[in-house]
């Protein structure tokens, strides 16, 4: 797919693109974004060049930076979405594709990106301050969200925008609402606890777990206040005229029947989770603690994409160079969570035949730099054998795999601004 003319036609950005031919073709800039990812664009050519045995044909990094301008970052999220369309599709198959109760438990979480400080990307994201004055007060930031498969680790979608833009904004886009599924659960945080949400999601046959602040809806409020552990109401439309309008300009319900649960934490509170799913025979109230519980994932996957893949390692300042490394890693992370998964699985099933309580799991800092350094053979290199290359993959997955003890919890440690900016130009380099 990615060295076929009908998608160069539809993701080069001007028709006179890659018409000609050229060092670097569509196909090859596509792999280049992600095989070059964290070392200098020449570095990156030169070992792209080099796997190929074509190094009498290597371009310049300038040559590379043009090439890269003249494609849609868009192309990388279609790739993804093929990646994990086989995925459900194959998997599907054999029953292997995780699930609850029959549902995909998906996550839709927000994070923050810092970008370089130029005037086009001032002007296309935003520009947040402290309460310090001047330039070195200032940083460029952009809000990303993640349409995250909690269950099976993998991004299906996702979305950039200005960090001043809502996170509901982006969730209500097309690159990610537009991807999720009738039956599909979405677990999101409190920052997602309105109104349209829910009656779109009761519309289109999406399912909702949202933990509810004190203060949202009245019905929420009084069951916040009440004895009872659980409780099925109906949400009446609020009085926001922002949200009527919503509602009624897209012939949403204007009333919703939803279902609270309250838990107890380990630390005493409380919190109130909302959802659509209101069977109890088909839904037992006390797995929603647990479901619930999955959404921690979101954090674990933003934390491996942006401080082992290094997402922030921008390799230009333009917002196409920008959206193609962004979309360009979450393709790079799905890829790995795939081909990762046997692996893990069989390293697991021994260890439970040999009766270890830890079971281990695939080191994604190795599993990431063992996958960026094969690309070229995995898409590229005709002469490569896919199977061979598979072989050896599974085989660096195994090493140094990690295994974690449940219960340890571990106090954050304040870091002056002196040991952060260590810790980001030393001790991430040495762990990825």
């Amino acid at each position: 797919m990615i060295f076929s003319v009908s998608t160069c036609n539809r993701y080069r950005r001007d028709e006179r693109d890659f018409t000609r031919r050229r060092k670097l073709s569509f196909g090859w800039v596509v792999i280049l974004i992600l095989s070059g990812h964290k070392i200098s664009l020449q570095n990156g050519l030169n070992k792209f060049f080099s796997a190929l045995g074509e190094l009498f044909r290597l371009p310049t990094a300038s040559g590379y930076c043009q090439a890269k301008q003249k494609i849609k970052p868009e192309a990388l999220l279609r790739f993804n979405e093929e990646l994990c369309r086989d995925f459900y599709r194959y998997y599907g198959e054999d029953g292997e594709v995780r699930l609850w109760r029959g549902h995909r438990v998906l996550g839709a979480d927000g994070t923050y990106l810092n970008l370089p400080d130029t005037a086009e990307l001032r002007a296309r994201f935003s520009v947040q301050k402290n309460q310090h004055s001047g330039a070195k007060s200032e940083q460029v930031q952009a809000l990303a969200v993640v349409l995250h498969d909690l269950l099976n680790d993998i991004g299906i979608s996702a979305a950039i925008g200005p960090s001043h833009s809502s996170e509901k904004s982006l969730i209500a886009s097309e690159e990610i609402w537009g991807k999720t599924e009738k039956s599909d659960l979405l677990v999101l945080d409190r920052n997602n606890a309105h109104y349209w949400l829910i009656a779109r999601a009761k519309a289109e046959g999406r399912e909702l777990l949202i933990r509810c602040p004190r203060q949202s809806f009245a019905a929420v409020n009084e069951f916040w206040q009440s004895n009872t552990r659980e409780r099925t109401v109906v949400l009446p439309i609020p009085q926001s005229a922002s949200t009527q309008n919503y509602v009624r300009e897209n012939g949403l319900p204007e009333s919703v029947k939803v279902r609270l649960l309250k838990f107890t934490l380990e630390n005493g509170d409380q919190e109130v989770l909302l959802t659509t799913l209101c069977d109890k025979r088909k839904y037992p109230r006390d797995e929603f603690y647990d479901v619930y519980g999955w959404r921690w994932r979101d954090e674990t996957y933003y934390d491996r994409i942006k401080n082992i893949f290094e997402v922030e390692r921008f390799s230009g300042q333009t917002e196409v160079s920008i959206k193609q490394d962004f979309y360009g890693v979450i393709l790079l992370a799905s890829l790995e969570s795939v081909l990762s998964r046997d692996t893990e699985e069989e390293m697991q099933q021994e260890a439970r035949d040999r009766g270890n309580e830890r079971l281990p799991q695939v080191n994604h800092a190795v599993s990431y730099v063992a996958l960026t350094g094969r690309m070229v053979q995995l898409l590229a290199d005709e002469k490569s054998s896919l199977e061979q290359v598979m072989m050896d993959l599974e085989q660096l997955f195994r090493t140094n795999p990690i295994r974690q003890r449940n219960g340890r919890k571990y106090e954050r440690e304040k870091l002056t601004h002196a040991r952060k900016l260590r810790h980001y130009r030393y001790t991430k380099r040495v762990i990825a």
